[in-house]
């Protein structure tokens, strides 16, 4: 079974829009595939998913918060692609199948694609959650707070496939979204990939008998992903309501709840617990007026990248590097930092690219690590913008990565040595290059990248005999390097390489292709 050619070409803007996945850097491949789109298409748009081998995914433990982590994976991208058609194409039907929206029950990754590649397009939905949330407690007086424990990674096979079927999904699709998983999670019958924007959708459809079960039992509730809240009248009520659903979960697919954050609370305060948890929500004057700034340019999407020079001078006085630094040094000294918060503010100051707190960042790395990904973000925005040393900085992440904390997890050495890949100014390639061969395949993969930015091309040729020694990724990384070899040197390498390939082989097709032409 093939897939449409409009369902591949919007998946290629899915990830070019908001990448391949939700938590880690964005892949290098990505701009490349973009460039040949066409090609990309023309060469997925003959593969039959009956038969399709989806490749291997990478695995990394990314942490959640300060003290806790999650196992995220980031697919082979034209498995990505794949997957984000296959979404867009029969997506409609797991929608359908939902609570509907206008109950105001389901708040979370409402399937609403648009022509730009957006896939869940109903805006700061977690904000609306909060907000109707305090909004309905006020006409009751208990309220049931759970949460499902490690959803993601307790999602039963046997329900996704249960479930595609109930929804509609052809034979074919069903087959080939169950092998996807189950390459994934290692033949396991359970557990679906973390990470990747459209998983949330099937993790979605594995609720929509939850829902419909409690809704038959007359159950006032909200849901927003494994956040589960009931409204009740009375404490005993409650009780009942949190039985309930504790045994529906349990035996639609042996999910349990989570005891730390099972809670029942009064009226006021899970009131004032919404107030919290509305991110949006200013606690003083001074987020008011950056968050005033930031939507005035954006329109609220927070994807939007905002030109520095379109911002006017009132509104530059407004996100001065005094009244942020304030802002972050509020939710980070504290004994218990809000990395939400943290991590929020700093995709926010990535949409700007406003450098006031990079050195602010870098002076306080060892604390913010657990916002790490989105704080390395922040500082390669800021390429254009920052006009102090960065060759000092770059040092400084050198530093870092010797670090026991940092070197003890794969994810943050991978986040910081992509700095060096998109920020040229770092300028420390000798470093990067005399570590290389005792780094692990993602930090080869990263320093090879790095080392387009500079004049390698002499030290890119000697790891030619190396190739056929590299994992998938690495390979492709090095695909990509050679490109700044001479051009008759190139091309008889990747004449030699290409005839190891085989059609599934059609991003390593792709990325000689665009090679040749630079």
């Amino acid at each position: 079974m093939k897939l449409a050619e409009s369902s591949l070409e919007w998946a290629i803007k899915h990830i070019f829009k908001e990448s391949d996945n939700d938590l880690f850097p964005r892949p290098y491949e990505l701009s490349i595939i973009k460039e040949l789109q066409n090609d990309t298409i023309e060469l997925c748009k003959n593969v039959d998913l009956g038969g399709y081998k989806w490749k291997a995914a990478r695995r990394f433990l990314i942490p959640k918060d300060n003290l806790s982590f999650r196992n995220a994976t980031q697919l082979d991208l034209i498995d990505s692609i794949f997957f984000g058609a296959i979404i867009y194409e029969y997506g409609n039907l797991i929608e359908n199948k939902r609570r509907p929206i206008g109950e105001d029950t389901v708040f979370s990754y409402r399937f609403n694609p648009l022509s730009d590649g957006t896939l869940y397009a109903n805006k700061n939905a977690w904000e609306k959650f909060w907000q109707s949330n305090k909004t309905k407690a006020e006409a009751f007086s208990h309220i049931v707070m759970c949460d499902i424990s490690d959803f993601y990674n307790q999602i039963n096979l046997h329900t996704i496939e249960n479930q595609l079927g109930v929804c509609g999904f052809p034979n074919p699709i069903i087959k080939s979204l169950k092998e996807l998983i189950i390459s994934i999670t290692q033949r396991s019958s359970k557990g679906i990939p973390i990470g990747p924007h459209c998983s949330h959708l099937l993790a979605e459809m594995s609720l929509i008998p939850f829902d419909d079960y409690l809704s038959l039992l007359d159950i006032t509730f909200k849901r927003y992903v494994d956040d589960i809240v009931i409204f009740c009248q009375s404490e005993k009520e409650a009780r009942i309501a949190l039985n309930q659903a504790a045994e529906i979960l349990d035996k639609e697919q042996r999910l349990i709840l989570q005891k730390q954050k099972t809670r029942i609370l009064s009226s006021e305060e899970f009131i004032s617990l919404c107030k919290q948890n509305l991110l949006e929500e200013t606690t003083n004057s001074t987020e008011e007026e950056i968050l005033e700034v930031i939507k005035t340019y954006s329109d609220g999407d927070a994807y939007t990248k905002i030109k520095l020079s379109d911002i006017s001078d009132e509104h530059l006085e407004k996100i001065s590097e005094t009244n942020i630094i304030q802002l972050l040094e509020s939710y980070l000294n504290t004994d218990s930092p809000n990395f939400e918060k943290i991590r929020w503010i700093y995709r926010r100051l990535s949409q700007i690219g406003v450098p006031h707190v990079v050195d602010f960042s870098i002076e306080n790395f060892d604390k913010l690590i657990p916002a790490l990904n989105d704080v390395c973000l922040y500082i390669n925005s800021c390429a254009e913008n920052y006009s102090s040393d960065w060759k000092a900085i770059g040092g400084y992440i050198l530093d870092l990565l010797e670090d026991e904390i940092v070197d003890s997890n794969e994810f943050y050495k991978i986040a910081l040595y992509n700095l060096f890949v998109f920020n040229s100014n770092l300028n420390h390639i000798a470093a990067l290059v005399d570590s290389f061969s005792s780094s692990t395949e993602n930090i080869k993969r990263k320093i090879l990248f790095a080392s387009m930015n500079y004049h390698s091309s002499s030290w890119i040729k000697s790891l030619k005999e190396n190739y056929n020694r590299f994992d998938t990724w690495t390979k492709r990384a090095y695909l990509i390097a050679a490109s700044k070899l001479p051009k008759e040197e190139r091309e008889y390498f990747y004449k030699g390489i290409r005839v190891q390939f085989t059609n599934a082989d059609i991003l390593e097709d792709i990325i000689i292709k665009w090679a040749k032409t630079k």
